[in-house]
């Protein structure tokens, strides 16, 4: 039977699953005449035209669509055999034979339902009721449940009684076996269910709509996304929302036509379920509903939670959504809304739980990184597909690297303004003074001692002064030179570095680029997995040549990665080019025999202060404590002894008295040698 569905589906697009043909054209049988049959198609046609030029806004709409498919549906009628074989699609029988119909949905569903509880008629009648389009194999399905599952009390008779209702909306009576919890919050009841199932039978028919998805092109996002509920952390919220659109979709429909009904119709159940006391009371589970809405029938009739429930219903989770495992699933959806269906845990359950509450620190570690990617959630693959995944699309993850450490680099390159700064500002302190002969700002730290300064004062720049005032004047304008000088340039570098940064992450779409990454990912992921459950045998076997073909192209990146650099080697030792030639260093005398003819030469140099006032200190430096001063004009006899400090200056040692027994030393800024 699901045979002819599925022929019918891709030849015409109509899902006799969802459409009742025989039903539409009011037909009871498949045997007709051409003219019988041609006489049902002229009525039907008649009667949708005059419902359309009717004052029945929704049936006017309803039966314009169907008139819009009405050349399909014919089409499916006049082919004698399509029509014989649909006939016994809807009846659950085969020409000539007794046959059970598509009853396998049923089956699956009952079963699953089974593992929480004894099956009661009640579960029948609300299976019915919450999936109308199984009304049409309804007998084969009683039948089914009658034999397999030994259900008292019900029959097809029975059941269509219960089950007429076109939404359940109006029974406000909760039948469900269940414990009833405190009147601390109330659980969901069954019309809150089948409002939320109205309300997205509504939103599917605006997304079939083309002029609706025209004018809201977000329309064709999940009914979770496009209330932006995973923004919207209250009801009143919501409310707001809702309340603004009921206006604007109203004023759209009086403007735009009949088409627009059905988001009118969607906004004023939505206002319902808005007001009822269960959404209310539960209003983050209830968006887990509408995020998750095929899973809500099974949990509304669940009891008792057991493991075979458990796997079962994220099997169901499973073909739909994308939980990352079972931690996931339990934590993000079965443990949030269970006690709203007033659903209790069996105690293997209860240790699952646990377990999953400790997995579920790892996974909100992955979730908020997902976030920040903006990726969505993926299902886990096996660990034979994940392993082929990996050796076949390497090469796209080593971009994606690549990619990822220049995001990383650019995108935090803001942050990096302050420790650019401090480096620079470091290596100007060090390299200035050694390649310049000047001092670096550690010269700053003779502040602390009056003498010292003054000395450097004098020695640096030839200041001499004993007025407070003007030794501070002095010293800050010391300070601003120094500041320019080794300060200035690293704080400019910075501030472009910020600037520059800044002006890349705006014109630049990182984000754009990650989610590109992340859906071509998951589509190869699925690709993978879909491949390796349907063909596992023939997925394997060529993805053999696939990852033997990336194997040698990483063989022969490696051999011209070691190749290049020896070819390039012997051509230089060949030909002579890019060889670095060593100077020739031509032979000197010995250092020892160089020092004892400087020491001789410099042995009687006479030295003359040159300055008004001249510091003699116990060693070469300003850190050196002052043994004596010298007036200008004085002479003093060179020890030959001289030390030359990075910031250029030189040092000399000289005798103090006759006897050539106490020495000084006085730098080159305030002694020269007698000319």
């Amino acid at each position: 039977m699901a045979d002819i569905q599925t022929t019918v589906l891709k030849k015409y697009g109509i899902d006799i699953a969802q459409e009742n043909i025989f039903k539409l054209y009011k037909l009871e049988k498949a045997d007709l005449n051409p003219q019988e049959l041609q006489n049902a198609i002229d009525a039907t046609r008649k009667r949708w035209t005059q419902s359309v030029n009717g004052a029945n806004e929704k049936n006017a709409k309803r039966d314009g669509e169907r008139l819009a498919k009405a050349d399909k549906y014919e089409a499916v009628l006049k082919d004698d055999r399509l029509r014989k074989e649909v006939f016994a699609f809807y009846n659950g029988k085969k020409t000539g034979n007794n046959a059970t119909g598509n009853t396998e949905f049923a089956k699956e569903y009952f079963k699953l339902i089974e593992t929480s509880k004894k099956l009661k008629k009640e579960d029948v009648e609300f299976f019915f009721a919450y999936y109308p389009a199984e009304k049409k194999n309804k007998k084969a399905i009683v039948e089914m449940l009658q034999k397999e599952f030994k259900i008292p009390g019900i029959g097809s008779k029975g059941v269509e009684e219960e089950s007429g209702e076109e939404s359940g909306e109006e029974n406000t009576s909760d039948e469900k076996n269940k414990k009833e919890k405190p009147f601390i919050v109330n659980l969901f009841q069954k019309e809150t269910i089948f409002k939320i199932r109205k309300m997205f039978e509504y939103y599917a028919t605006a997304k079939q709509t083309p002029d609706v998805i025209k004018k809201y092109p977000q329309i064709e996002e999940s009914l979770y996304e496009y209330l932006r509920l995973d923004e919207t952390d209250t009801l009143a919220r919501l409310q707001t929302f809702v309340n603004s659109m009921k206006t604007e979709v109203f004023n759209v429909r009086q403007e735009k036509g009949s088409d627009f009904i059905c988001m009118v119709d969607l906004f004023n159940k939505l206002g319902e379920l808005c007001e009822c006391q269960d959404v209310v009371d539960n209003f983050e589970e209830f968006k887990l509903l509408v995020k998750y809405p095929s899973l809500t029938p099974y949990m509304y009739s669940f009891v008792e939670m057991k493991k075979p429930t458990l796997k079962g219903l994220m099997d169901v989770a499973n073909k739909e959504y994308v939980f990352r495992d079972e931690a996931d699933f339990i934590i993000s959806y079965y443990n949030p809304v269970r006690d709203n269906f007033g659903i209790t845990n069996s105690t293997a359950i209860i240790q699952i739980i646990k377990k999953a509450q400790k997995q579920a620190k790892a996974n909100k570690v992955l979730d908020e990184l997902d976030k920040k990617l903006g990726r969505k959630k993926q299902r886990k693959l096996a660990f034979l597909p994940t392993l082929i995944y990996g050796l076949i699309y390497w090469p796209i993850f080593l971009l994606y690297f690549v990619f990822e450490v220049f995001r990383a680099i650019f995108t935090q390159l803001g942050k990096l303004a302050i420790p650019v700064f401090g480096v620079l500002f470091l290596a100007m302190n060090i390299l200035l003074p050694k390649n310049l002969g000047m001092d670096n700002m550690l010269v700053f730290r003779k502040l602390l001692m009056k003498e010292e300064w003054l000395s450097y004062l004098q020695e640096s720049i030839g200041i001499t002064t004993d007025n407070i005032i003007s030794l501070i004047l002095y010293s800050l304008l010391v300070f601003v030179i120094f500041l320019i000088i080794y300060a200035l340039p690293p704080l400019l570098v910075a501030l472009f570095v910020s600037e520059a940064a800044d002006n890349l992450n705006k014109q630049y779409d990182w984000i754009g680029v990650e989610r590109t990454f992340q859906n071509i990912f998951q589509k190869l992921k699925q690709k993978v997995d879909t491949q390796f459950r349907e063909k596992k045998q023939y997925f394997i076997k060529s993805s053999v040549f696939k990852i033997l073909i990336n194997v040698l192209c990483v063989a022969i990146v490696c051999i011209l990665v070691k190749a290049v650099p020896m070819g390039f080697k012997a051509f230089s030792e060949k030909t002579g080019y890019f060889q670095k030639t060593e100077p020739v260093v031509q032979e000197e005398q010995s250092d020892y025999l160089m020092e004892e003819d400087t020491t001789a030469a410099e042995a009687d140099k006479v030295m003359v202060v040159t300055v008004r006032s001249a510091n003699i200190r116990s060693g070469p430096g300003t850190d050196y404590g002052v043994v004596t001063t010298g007036v200008e004009g004085q002479e003093y006899i060179a020890t030959g002894d001289q030390e030359e400090k990075s910031s250029g200056r030189i040092w000399y040692e000289i005798y103090l008295d006759d006897a050539r027994e106490q020495t000084g030393w006085v730098s080159s800024k305030v002694i020269s040698e007698k000319e």
